[in-house]
């Protein structure tokens, strides 16, 4: 994963970047450098995999090459938002999730749920690998030591102490859009709203705010890699997103 050098075992400018990170916010944002790696993390809309048969025409999705580059800046940055900030959990009430599915994020979480399982496969792998050269290690690995239930008191942290890349869900990023969307100018009125919108989130104006405390630390990361390694493209698409998300939490006072 380009974590530690091949070469002499020591930190590598991402694993630096990854260490600065919340613990809270650390899963997240591998996930997002993993897709960086693969191209995947953008704002493009997705195009379809036959250019004979296009997205159905009700879900309105956005055709790249048909946007101006002022629609293409506005929309293309919304799309990034809440593709990266889609990637933290959201703590939700034990009832089913009531609102629309989004089709952009959930072609985006396809993506995101193969990487995920990947990962997760090279965790066993790699513990398997240890473990039959001594089996007496078995006795060593702690209790729940890939347990993925949050604790109460530091949520989304769980008691895991490796990483069990646990498959998200994109409730995040949908609501990020509906906060993008919004019309209103008063932040107690969004809140009532906010709330009936979606009323399966137990805790929705705080997972926002964890939500955007990922994104400037994904921009860090992002100017970081740009001073370094010269990769500039998505720092500057970052840069654009991010005027959009503080001009909609100022009009809110968020």
């Amino acid at each position: 994963l380009d974590f530690i050098s091949p070469e002499d075992g020591n930190a590598t400018v991402l694993s630096d970047l990854l260490k600065e990170t919340p613990a809270n916010l650390t899963e997240p944002c591998l996930t997002a450098l993993e897709l960086m790696k693969f191209g995947r993390l953008d704002g493009e809309p997705f195009e379809t995999a036959q250019p004979e048969k296009p997205f159905p025409e009700d879900v309105k999705y956005p055709v790249a090459a048909n946007l101006s580059q002022a629609e293409r800046d506005a929309k293309c940055g919304k799309l990034l938002l809440c593709r990266v900030m889609s990637l933290v959990p959201m703590k939700l009430r034990h009832v089913m999730w009531d609102s629309d599915v989004d089709f952009d994020l959930a072609a985006f979480h396809s993506l995101v749920r193969s990487l995920k399982r990947t990962l997760r496969q090279m965790v066993e792998g790699i513990l398997a690998h240890v473990l039959l050269k001594d089996l007496s290690n078995v006795k060593i690995l702690p209790k729940g030591f890939m347990c993925t239930s949050p604790l109460k008191d530091s949520w989304p942290q769980t008691p895991a102490e490796l990483p069990a890349f646990m498959l998200p869900r994109a409730c995040m990023g949908i609501v990020v859009k509906y906060f993008l969307e919004y019309k209103g100018s008063d932040l107690e009125t969004f809140k009532v709203d906010l709330g009936k919108r979606f009323p399966c989130c137990w805790q929705p104006i705080e997972d926002m705010k964890l939500a955007f405390t990922f994104w400037q630390d994904l921009r860090r990361c992002m100017d970081k890699i740009a001073e370094d390694l010269g990769e500039s493209d998505l720092g500057e698409d970052m840069r654009k997103a991010s005027e959009i998300l503080e001009a909609q939490r100022k009009r809110l006072n968020l």
